[in-house]
């Protein structure tokens, strides 16, 4: 079975207090339109309100339209998840699926639809790592597992009756796990760049709990035609840094010895869903996202630690994702209830946000 198969396996064996989550990330090559999708299972901890459930989330970013962002999801007992095979990998909730190299599914809710049915390759591409060596071996309440990094769409997305032919959409798809949420997070997400076509980027700020003793890691990935930067990995993790000024915007840095970066995304407000997120003990994360985000990257170098820094180039994204998750709502968002299955209230028809991680 191919490492990518291997590392979207489902975890989840019966236990209370665990979620097990895969989404995908489906952004069109023009960089105004870009779609989500997340299949997820929940069970809460003994003693905590609710009830397990299997529930199917699906996102529609348009920047050009009068409604940039739409967001439903669906929910399921749990007995309408099929885990498949341990042979073979490929999951299904009700009449949603997600199988190597294809995903299909239709979220409907508050007079709104989302239908997707798509194919992505490489197929069986080896899951690569994007944290610190040796991570996996913690104690962690997260884990997660980048099964398909660099993959591109092919297919189509039905928004409220208006078909999307999916033509080469860079993405990724991710399989997540644990017993509880991370209370602070933010990401950034950038497969495509204008100057440097073979340019990758991907940085996270994380905070696993509040408190003194819960150090925010902040690993930050970069590849260029020339050079793979490694900051997600020691010592390079122990020199970034990221904040956000305000909602739907992002400022991080990050330095070795030899090579300088710093870099900000932002996206326009009006595209950000938001959705409610449960911990099994019962408390909930709310979070914000954009899939058309823009991203703006400047290189320096150095020939040595005690030269003078040399301005390298500048990169400007194609397309791009942000995420920003806290207990706390974002100033300016909506945001789906966890028990709800879109945004509702006066301002429906002018949706800004809507729904859950």
């Amino acid at each position: 079975m191919p490492s990518s198969e291997r590392a979207n396996l489902p975890r989840w064996k019966g236990q209370p207090g665990n979620f097990e989550i895969w989404f995908l990330v489906v952004l069109d090559p023009g960089g105004a339109r870009a779609w989500w999708l997340r299949y997820t299972l929940f069970t809460p901890a003994p003693g905590a309100p609710g009830a397990p459930r299997a529930t199917v989330w699906a996102a529609a970013f348009d920047s050009e339209a009068s409604t940039p962002a739409l967001a439903l999801k669906s929910l399921h007992p749990l007995s309408d998840f099929d885990a498949g095979t341990p042979e073979r990998f490929g999951i299904r909730i009700g009449d949603s699926e997600l199988a190597p190299g294809r995903c299909r599914g239709r979220v409907a809710s508050g007079g709104h639809a989302i239908d997707w049915d798509l194919r992505f390759t490489p197929e069986s591409a080896p899951a690569v790592r994007r944290a610190p060596r040796g991570i996996d071996l913690l104690p962690l309440t997260t884990h997660v597992a980048h099964a398909h990094d660099d993959i591109t769409f092919t297919g189509t997305v039905t928004v409220d009756g208006h078909r999307y032919d999916v033509q080469g959409a860079p993405g990724l798809q991710k399989h997540l796990w644990g017993h509880r949420r991370l209370e602070e997070l933010t990401w950034l997400y950038v497969p495509r760049f204008r100057e440097d076509p073979d340019a990758r980027l991907e940085a996270l700020s994380v905070l696993p709990k509040r408190g003194p003793v819960s150090p925010r890691l902040t690993p930050i990935y970069l590849r260029t035609a020339r050079q793979q930067h490694a900051f997600h990995e020691v010592p390079g993790l122990l020199f970034t840094r990221m904040e956000v000024p305000r909602a739907g915007e992002l400022l991080f840095h990050a330095t070795s010895a030899t090579v300088s970066m710093k870099g900000r995304a932002w996206c326009d407000p009006r595209t950000l869903v938001g959705y409610v997120y449960r911990d099994p003990m019962g408390w909930d994360v709310h979070v914000a996202q954009s899939d058309v985000a823009t991203c703006e990257v400047e290189l320096s170098t150095r020939a040595h630690p005690l030269a003078a820094w040399r301005p390298e180039g500048r990169l400007t994204s194609t397309v791009g994702a942000l995420e920003f998750h806290a207990p706390e709502p974002l100033e300016g968002v909506r945001y789906i209830a966890w028990d709800g299955t879109h945004l509702t209230g006066p301002e429906e028809t002018s949706l800004r946000a809507v729904e859950g991680t």
